[in-house]
């Protein structure tokens, strides 16, 4: 295939995939998250909340205030000191003492042998299961799921209309496309900067503009960006894909992606909104490193630009409101934060479909008018290495 626009694509993706930094980057991101998630299930299974007790531990319990029946288990006419010196001569190996004030001060003595530090000891916390069961043998099934709470009530959301909203469902994907979003600007949209003005310094873009067009340079530039964004995209994607299927048993994870609503229509809105927001956000930068000189120049540009597309994140609460304010309409249609305001409001089921309609020509219209500027601005400024602004020039 010997399209230029392809040539150029096709080399400043293998250029950059055979940058150690690029793998770097790929592999680093994953890896943490691998780490957190490994340190957060290492953590909840060391303190986890249920006891260590079983039919070998010797348990012993001294009831001053009389909470269990008589002849229940496990209690004893042990005094405090008698129950904490049969802890330490190894006849029991937990002691709870109940004092006779328990319903006023609501504070049981546990007593046991320690080794080493322990900052967390649940084996405390088998008293509590221990008097339910006391209590529970007092009332019936029924009193007793009343009164502990041992049911589960299901959660039915309805809209005006009637119908079951899933909110959290519907928010999910469009939530999906905003972080994928955020990665791509984050991590490729500064390299794109970077590259075009480290060109322009090395003096490399005056050779390979003898070559190829500043059109067909520009654009497979911004395409090869896009294509390594998505393989930055798939090795986010896998490893959450892969904790998923692990942890698909977990309550908490099966109830979320039950609820995921797969709507075809969201699903290609929310995708066109993405590659479009991406195609201006990737243009900007890069029309950025056509007016600056150099790379340290360059590098002062990049946080505002980001800021100014995760800005909206700052007013979450305003976007989560029901009816928008004139603010939030502001920041839907305000060029440089349109894109993560409309994903925001796309998830929290506040966007209208002519709403949708008008933003997604909007930045489909400015991508393509930044794109053209950034053609024209590299054509004049690569032998340019002064900082170079666009002029207005007024027809009489």
């Amino acid at each position: 295939m010997n399209n230029p626009l392809w040539t150029v694509t096709k080399f400043e993706f293998i250029r950059q995939i055979k940058k150690p930094s690029f793998w770097a980057t790929i592999i680093l991101i994953p890896l943490l998250v691998i780490a957190m998630m490994t340190i957060s299930v290492l953590v909840s299974s060391n303190n986890t909340s249920t006891p260590t007790i079983d039919e070998n531990t010797k348990v012993a319990i001294t009831d001053e205030a009389k909470v269990f029946p008589a002849g229940f288990p496990m209690v004893v006419d042990y005094t405090e000191e008698e129950g904490k010196q049969k802890v330490v001569d190894g006849e029991v190996d937990l002691y709870f003492y109940i004092p006779a004030d328990f319903a006023e001060n609501k504070k049981v003595g546990f007593y046991h042998i320690s080794e080493g530090l322990e900052i967390f000891n649940m084996d405390g916390q088998a008293i509590k299961g221990i008097l339910n069961q006391a209590v529970a043998s007092r009332f019936s099934d029924l009193d007793v799921t009343a009164l502990t709470g041992n049911f589960e009530v299901t959660d039915n959301k309805l809209t005006t209309t009637g119908e079951d909203s899933n909110a959290l469902g519907k928010a999910i994907i469009p939530f999906l496309f905003l972080v994928l979003f955020f990665f791509l600007i984050t991590l490729f949209g500064g390299r794109m900067l970077m590259t075009v003005v480290e060109e322009k310094e090395n003096r490399i873009s005056e050779m390979i503009l003898t070559s190829v067009s500043t059109k067909h340079l520009i654009v497979g530039k911004i395409l090869s960006m896009m294509l390594l964004g998505l393989i930055q995209i798939a090795t986010l994607i896998i490893p959450v894909i892969v904790a998923l299927i692990i942890y698909k048993d977990n309550e908490m994870v099966s109830g979320i992606i039950s609820s995921i609503e797969f709507d075809p229509a969201a699903i290609i809105t929310n995708l066109l909104l993405f590659v479009f927001s991406s195609f201006l956000a990737t243009g900007l930068l890069t029309y950025i490193g056509t007016i600056t000189p150099t790379a340290k120049d360059a590098s002062q540009f990049i946080g505002p630009v980001i800021i100014g597309v995760v800005f909206p994140l700052y007013f979450m609460s305003a976007f989560m409101a029901t009816e928008p304010t004139g603010f939030v309409y502001f920041l839907t249609f305000f060029p440089l934060t349109a894109p993560t305001a409309m994903m925001l409001r796309s998830a929290f089921g506040t966007l209208t479909t002519p709403e949708l309609l008008i933003g997604l020509i909007e930045i489909a219209v400015l991508s393509v008018i930044v794109i053209k500027a950034t053609i024209r601005s590299f054509q004049k400024n690569a032998i340019n290495f002064g900082l170079s602004f666009p002029k207005l020039k007024l027809r009489k």
